[in-house]
């Protein structure tokens, strides 16, 4: 389920965001990622030790770092949520628009996104990640054929000289993917209350954030490597540009309606996952324990009705954010990352302080 979340805004930002800032070596940005990440999931992977069964890393917080400190953490975390369901609904049908249906309506998308997610997010909790084992074979296969496509288009020359490229720029240029596979990490582990308790997290965690980093260092370096990192950055969509043109065997081509079902899957499941993050998370706050069985989709006690008003709230914000370039790239490249960060190496680390202050090894009552 983390990978198929994390394609949207994989898409999105890489390596556009990247080439901006480290030029022609970005397309080592993702390898740079794999050190930070391995940070924060030591973080995760203490916090996710103090777990019990049928608890989830919502649960964890609040048992262990006290209501108050709980509620005001995953409250923090579960306003970012809603705030980036609502930019998920918002640059999923501006990218459609701009590119596959541009005279088409932004709003028919949205509302179709939002419905969709919200009866995933109301239907059976395993629906969500068994739709994303499913999907993630199909999305895989169908950016892996796009870059292997595209490979008699990369020139050597733009992926040269990374020497030129400051160690820092290069570390900040990485950011970007710190910051999504932290946040599905932990978005993950938010609604793990019902998995078994498995002690080989960080071994079992890190071997697949590596795979990812190399997975991403080969799509950057065949986006960066056909059209040079200056070109890059200045494209809106710089993977559906590299495939627009793309043929196979001189018969098919026009491939990139396959991209396009890539953003549509991959928006579902993040927009879906954050509502069920939020909707969690402000169940708990309010003092309901999330059923550990499935529940008719409109039976709406025990808190449920908090999943229809996240909805509601990220339809809100949605409509809120102004649809033009600039402001959207303003908050895909500044406000969503920055937020994303404080809670991987500021709000969640905070947590995990607290909880080891008020349980001093040895000293938690069963």
């Amino acid at each position: 389920m983390c990978f198929v979340a994390s394609l949207a805004p994989v898409t999105r930002l890489l390596p556009k965001a990247t080439a901006q800032l480290a030029g022609s070596a970005s397309w080592l940005a993702p390898l740079c990622a794999l050190p930070p990440l391995l940070l924060f999931l030591l973080v995760l992977t203490a916090l996710m030790k103090m777990r019990r069964e049928g608890e989830g890393l919502g649960e964890v917080i609040m048992r262990r770092a006290g209501r108050r400190a709980g509620s005001v953490g995953l409250g923090l975390i579960a306003a970012f949520q809603l705030f980036s369901a609502g930019f998920i609904l918002r640059t999923g049908a501006h990218r459609l628009i701009s590119t596959i249906y541009p005279s088409a309506g932004q709003w028919f998308f949205m509302a179709t996104m939002l419905l969709m997610g919200t009866l995933a997010a109301l239907g059976p909790v395993k629906a969500l990640p068994r739709a994303a084992r499913v999907f993630a074979p199909v999305l895989l296969a169908v950016m892996l054929l796009a870059l292997v496509l595209s490979l008699d288009s990369v020139d050597a020359r733009n992926l040269l000289p990374f020497t030129k490229t400051s160690p820092g720029e290069l570390f900040l240029s990485s950011l970007a993917v710190v910051e999504i596979y932290g946040g599905v990490l932990y978005c993950a582990a938010l609604i793990e209350d019902r998995a078994p308790l498995h002690g080989r997290r960080f071994s079992s965690h890190a071997g697949w954030l590596a795979l990812i980093c190399a997975l991403l260092t080969f799509f950057c370096a065949v986006i960066i490597g056909c059209y040079g990192a200056q070109l890059v950055a200045r494209f809106s969509h710089p993977f559906f540009s590299t495939v627009r043109d793309v043929t196979l065997m001189k018969t098919i081509e026009r491939i990139e309606a396959l991209v396009a079902t890539l953003w549509v899957l991959s928006d579902f499941v993040i927009f879906s996952l954050l509502l069920c993050c939020a909707s969690h998370i402000l169940r708990l706050i309010f003092g309901f324990k999330p059923e550990k069985t499935d529940a008719r989709m409109l039976d709406m006690s025990n808190g449920r009705v908090l999943i229809v008003i996240c909805a509601a709230l990220a339809a809100v914000v949605a409509a809120l954010i102004p649809s033009n370039e600039e402001t959207m790239r303003g908050i895909s490249q500044m406000i969503v990352p920055c937020a994303s960060l404080a809670i991987l190496f500021v709000i969640l680390p905070a947590l995990l302080l607290i909880s080891k202050l008020r349980w001093p090894r040895g000293g938690e009552k069963i």
